[in-house]
């Protein structure tokens, strides 16, 4: 069961989405949330790593009832789930937004995905059908206006993590510990797939001639990536 947590101050928006999401037997919305304040205070406790998927929508008040609306309310949420609650999820942004430089500050800040609600009610149940895919994975949407988009490379924010703590040299045990993953031997597992993702056929060769270790190749192109990035 895939759980999910929306953030939306429209009550409107808010019940079509979560009737439309638990239409399907996989999915649950765990709380419908409608302000900053109560975002906050829900991303703060244990419960959001209870959370698979965030439904967070960008401009909010900050208390309910409030008439003034914050457009960066939801890139503070965002970074308190990403950088300071670490929360490996999936966070879809939800806005009305068409601009490119509200995807791409939200694309920066750490959401995976980017919903524009602005739709005409005839490409209403194909976008909510596109939702559900994203919200459980099974699709990247590119859009050439910022619609409907689900991008993050290939790596998602929970893999991204798990490379990260590899680098600094965690044992899978300890890594199990820090993801969620029941054992070390089931961290492994996700990390030779992931490994995978990071090698191209040509990297496969030559470790399979040169006797190397996928690890180590991943890590070097994972560094190689992430210092890229970040400079």
């Amino acid at each position: 069961m895939t759980k999910i947590l929306i953030i939306e101050d429209d009550d409107d928006f808010s019940n079509i989405l979560q009737m439309v999401i638990e239409q399907d037997d996989e999915l649950q919305v765990v709380d419908v949330v409608d302000c900053e304040e109560k975002a906050l205070q829900f991303v703060q406790t244990p419960d959001i790593h209870q959370v698979d998927c965030v439904l967070l929508d960008l401009q909010l008040p900050f208390r309910n009832g409030d008439s003034s609306i914050s457009s960066l309310a939801g890139i503070r949420i965002l970074e308190e789930l990403r950088h300071r609650q670490n929360f490996y999820g999936i966070i879809i942004v939800l806005t009305n937004s068409k601009a490119a430089a509200d995807g791409q500050r939200s694309l920066a800040a750490g959401c995976d995905g980017y919903l524009c609600k602005r739709a005409k009610i005839s490409e209403v149940p194909g976008m909510l059908s596109e939702l559900k895919m994203a919200i459980k994975g099974e699709v990247i949407l590119v859009a050439t206006q910022m619609r409907h988009v689900f991008i993050r490379d290939d790596i998602s924010a929970k893999e991204a993590r798990m490379l990260d703590l590899l680098s600094y040299g965690k044992s899978w045990s300890e890594i199990a510990h820090e993801l969620g993953y029941k054992t070390s031997k089931a961290a492994a597992n996700i990390g030779d797939r992931l490994f995978d993702k990071l090698l191209n056929p040509q990297d496969l060769h030559k470790i399979a001639e040169e006797g190397l270790k996928k690890r180590h190749k991943a890590l070097e192109i994972w560094q190689s990536r992430h210092l890229s990035h970040s400079r």
